[in-house]
């Protein structure tokens, strides 16, 4: 093991078995950049990197919180995905042009992977009829129109995949979340 996974886990260790404040303010701050770097991978939209970044920086005291430094695993293994998370439940929610509920942007989300998965296979576009089909019955053809029509309310392209990379690498100040932690 890394001198510096060591450090990361005793950091860690250390406010899990103590709840010192301290501890948990200088695992933070540790994991601070990660945080910041994985908000930069998705800004260049309309979010402002300053909203992306305080959804990560909340994301990853909430990994500090939530990780379990006794199971033997990377932090990073637990916080890239933790935040990743939250970053892509930030555009689902606030994402949308038109408010749509909740469950039709699930249903707009699913039919959407369903026609990128028929058209690999099929090698063309798939009609509605089609997408219903492939549910076996469990979407009618009207409601893969209708989450057609609600996918055109979101702006951005896909929640997988990083809007590009910033070239200003800065790190940054952990001050954007210290107010958090106490």
């Amino acid at each position: 093991m890394s001198a510096r996974r060591v450090e990361e886990l005793r950091l860690l260790r250390a406010y899990h078995s103590t709840g010192d404040p301290r501890a948990r303010e200088a695992a933070v701050e540790r994991f601070l950049p990660l945080a910041r770097s994985l908000a930069r991978r998705y800004s260049g939209g309309s979010e402002p990197l300053e909203d992306l970044e305080q959804v990560a920086c909340l994301a990853l005291v909430r990994a500090v919180d939530g990780f379990d430094p006794t199971r033997g695993t990377a932090f990073t293994s637990y916080a890239v995905p933790s935040i990743a998370g939250a970053l892509k439940r930030h555009f689902r929610d606030n994402g949308w042009s038109v408010r749509v509920p909740r469950e039709l942007q699930e249903l707009a989300l699913r039919v959407e992977r369903l026609n990128d998965e028929l058209l690999a296979e099929l090698g063309h576009a798939p009609t509605a009829g089609q997408i219903a089909a492939s549910t076996g019955g469990g979407i009618e053809v009207e409601d893969v129109l209708e989450a057609r029509e609600a996918f055109r309310a979101l702006h951005s392209a896909s929640l997988d995949q990083p809007r590009g990379l910033r070239e200003d690498d800065d790190g940054g100040s952990p001050s954007c979340f210290m107010s958090w932690l106490h």
